[in-house]
């Protein structure tokens, strides 16, 4: 196509294209290949016979594939992409007013993240081809949802090495004063800080984790730890739990939590104990507090294969103390969300931590991600997020 630049590959980039692999790297393109801008259309070629279409960036990924077959217009497959994300989201996520709209590689826009939340949308653009195109894009959302605002969470610490400026602001329209929205995430309203909260402002990918745990709640004694905005607590409290302590360093998400609270209703039984989780979970169990659920979703310590026995040791820490404040009898619900730490691995690591604890288990279910974060099997990296509902009780003696 008219504009586009052409990239020789490497045969191990052929070898990757050939699988379907979104992702190449910069060494899988062959030495001496043509010159590409940030943001520029490039095509892929192996011995001059183009195989794939996307954007080029200056990271360790060269190029992110959008395409295997030639499109006269890649903004017009942008658009359809956005239709088809969409038209997914309806069959499967039906009347959620909270919801991801684009997963990146699961919706074939790979580094483009769009979180409506209400009325308004979060966006990250992720990489130079979407951002050198923002306005576009903003006019494309705006022509398929009737968005009354919409953000830019460009606040990650990888962008600098794709050569994009860190950058929190209003794309489009309205936010409210104090940068929050309001949605309906689960069964209860909360307020979200799209500009300054977690991701784009809620962890969306866990939302639909408390479904299991709703009749669990009533009348129980429920730890929440890694509470963000309170999304398990606060439904705990609504299903009748008689008690919640909810562990979360962050003064600003506590103050989301309580407004939530406020919102709908909920009665005043959430204890709050701000700080290190791990800290908190230790007080915990020295002042003797006892419960009947626990729910531990921290945040990623294996972003990298590298630092899996760092990840491995933290996460059992966390969940040895999670049994042990279990009363015989109790629920544990226990995620990770990294891709390098896999199912397996957390498994074995629960097992662990509950021989050190002197308890035994039984998996009741296991848990991944929503139809609105859809992982894709040529991108293994897209299948990240996973977590086990367990019921626990003490050991058996022989």
């Amino acid at each position: 196509m008219t504009g586009t630049v052409r990239l020789s590959l490497a045969p191990e980039g052929v070898r990757r294209l050939t699988a379907r692999h979104p992702w190449v790297y910069r060494g899988h393109l062959a030495k001496g290949t043509g010159e590409a801008r940030p943001g520029d259309w490039v095509a892929l070629c192996d011995r001059g016979r183009p195989l794939a279409w996307g954007w080029f960036g200056p990271g360790a990924i060269a190029v992110r594939v959008l395409a295997f077959q030639e499109v006269p217009d890649p903004l017009e497959l942008v658009r359809r992409r956005l239709d088809e994300a969409l038209a997914w989201r309806r069959r499967w996520c039906p009347d959620e007013e909270a919801f991801r709209w684009v997963h990146g590689e699961g919706d074939g826009l790979p580094g483009l993240i769009v979180d409506v939340y209400g009325r308004h949308a979060s966006v990250q653009m992720l990489v130079s081809g979407w951002a050198i195109r923002a306005k576009v894009l903003v006019e494309c959302l705006l022509e398929r949802l009737p968005l009354e605002g919409v953000v830019l969470r460009n606040d990650g610490k990888h962008l600098e090495k794709e050569g994009l400026v860190r950058e929190v602001r209003l794309l489009a329209g309205t936010l409210p004063a104090d940068g929050t929205a309001e949605a309906r995430i689960g069964s209860l309203r909360q307020r979200v800080d799209l500009m300054g909260g977690q991701k784009t402002g809620a962890y969306l990918d866990v939302r639909h984790w408390v479904r299991p745990l709703l009749e669990r709640f009533e009348g129980a004694r429920v730890l929440d730890a890694f509470s963000y905005q309170g999304h398990f607590g606060l439904h705990a409290l609504a299903a009748g739990a008689e008690r919640v302590v909810a562990l979360e360093q962050s003064d600003e998400a506590v103050a989301l939590a309580v407004r939530g609270r406020g919102i709908n209703a909920l009665p005043d039984r959430m204890e709050w104990m701000r700080g290190n989780a791990f800290d908190s979970l230790r007080e915990l169990e020295r002042r003797g507090d006892r419960f009947d659920v626990a729910v531990l979703d921290p945040p990623p310590f294996s972003p990298s294969r590298g630092q899996l026995e760092g990840a491995r040791r933290g996460y059992k820490d966390l969940a040895l103390r999670a049994f042990r404040l279990l009363e015989p009898g109790g629920t544990l619900l226990f995620g990770s969300c990294s891709h390098a730490f896999s199912r397996e691995l957390l498994l074995s690591t629960l097992e662990d931590a509950a021989r050190d604890a002197r308890a035994v288990f039984r998996v009741a279910g296991s848990l991944g991600q929503p139809a609105d974060h859809p992982a894709v099997g040529q991108v293994p990296e897209s299948d990240y997020l996973k977590g086990f509902l367990l019921g626990v009780d003490h050991e058996r003696k022989a």
